[in-house]
């Protein structure tokens, strides 16, 4: 099953070259939440998450594959479209509980995107 979300407003603090990470909230995220994060609308006014490792998002046409779902990302998908995206190595220990570890699927594509307005995203849930 495949979520589909697009990028609809990048905060002012939400994008930092320096750090391999960004964090993603719905349209229903506060003032000070929106500076520091990405907000994402669902095409699916309710989508259900439940991935796991090995599941994939694509970020316009770049593909990535999950080597560590935090134990509340699901919960917080759910409940506050709320993620954060590492693109980075899975450390072993201090890992975020709110977060989705990202791994590029080919050499080809890049370490960490782009995101713009306009990004789109599709969540591919393993089933």
């Amino acid at each position: 099953m495949k979520i589909q979300a697009e990028i609809k407003a990048i905060g002012a603090n939400a994008i930092d070259s320096t750090e391999p990470m960004v964090i993603l909230f719905n349209e229903q995220a506060t003032p000070a939440l929106k500076e520091i994060a990405l907000i994402q609308q669902f095409a699916d006014l309710h989508p259900v998450f439940n991935l796991t490792t090995g599941a994939t998002v694509t970020i316009d046409q770049h593909v990535y594959q999950a080597t560590y779902v935090g134990a509340l990302t699901n919960e917080n998908l759910n409940t506050i479209g709320h993620v954060t995206l590492v693109f980075d190595q899975v450390p072993d220990g201090d890992r975020l509980q709110g977060g989705l570890y990202l791994a590029p699927m080919t050499s080809e594509t890049p370490k960490m995107p782009t995101f713009k307005v306009g990004t789109q995203l599709s969540y591919q849930i393993n089933e």
